[in-house]
């Protein structure tokens, strides 16, 4: 099978390995590209420092002493996902870390170590979803945020996206978040095609949302929310 990859090129490289070892082939047209924001790392004491994505660390822009080499022994950190505590690791960040699967196990946590005079420093992306901010200002804590990435949506799909598309030759359509869904619907309809043709997988409802909305009648979403469940359903006989 021929899946359309829409990851970021550096994600992509690793799904197309994916689905060469199931025997599946690739192309990819990258919806966004992942750019740092050139944001510094804040004066002052934090307490406590907090991401959802490996690439908030992995565009983070630090000085050579700054934040010091104690606070990068010590500092805790509450994370979303293994790949995140690797990023960080790989910054530099040494201190206790507490890794949740999601946001939604990641608050509580989060609320429950804080207190009054914390400061929280929340690594983080342009585009976002405010649920991990809300949840906080909820139980009265706000979070000092750092915008370390952002994705700048794609101007058009890949030439060998769309000679693949124009051939009928793609069997399904790989999505990872709301946002590059909703792009890659109005870059496919730019180019003159009906994303009702094609099949799409994604990788949780949230991400489908955007193709829910168009009433797309092959729309099929991942059991669990990770790219292996996502391409088991390329062999599935019938999405939903």
């Amino acid at each position: 099978m021929l899946a359309l990859v829409t990851r970021p090129v550096e994600q992509a490289l690793e799904t197309v390995v994916k689905l060469a070892a199931r025997g599946h082939d690739a192309v990819l047209s990258p919806v966004a590209t992942i750019a740092p924001t050139g944001a510094r790392w804040p004066r002052g004491t934090i307490d406590v420092l907090v991401a959802t994505s490996a690439r908030a660390f992995e565009a983070l822009q630090t000085e050579p002493e700054f934040p010091t080499p104690e606070t990068k022994r010590l500092l805790p950190l509450f994370l979303v996902g293994e790949k995140t505590l690797e990023a960080a690791r790989a910054a530099g960040f040494a201190g206790p870390a507490r890794v949740a699967a999601d946001v939604k196990d990641l608050a509580p946590r989060l609320i429950a170590h804080l207190r009054s005079y914390s400061t929280a420093l929340y690594l983080a992306g342009r585009e976002r979803k405010p649920d991990l901010e809300d949840a906080c200002v909820s139980a009265g804590f706000k979070l000092t945020l750092l915008e370390t990435y952002a994705a700048e949506a794609a101007e058009w799909l890949s030439d060998e996206a769309l000679d693949a598309l124009d051939a009928g030759a793609v069997d399904a359509v790989l999505h990872y978040s709301r946002r590059s869904a909703a792009i890659f619907v109005e870059l496919l309809e730019a180019a003159g095609f009906d994303p009702a043709i094609l099949r799409h997988i994604a990788i949780s409802e949230d991400a489908a949302a955007p193709l829910r909305e168009l009433d797309l009648p092959h729309v099929a979403v991942a059991a669990h929310a990770d790219e292996d469940s996502m391409l088991a359903l390329l062999t599935a006989e019938s999405p939903v």
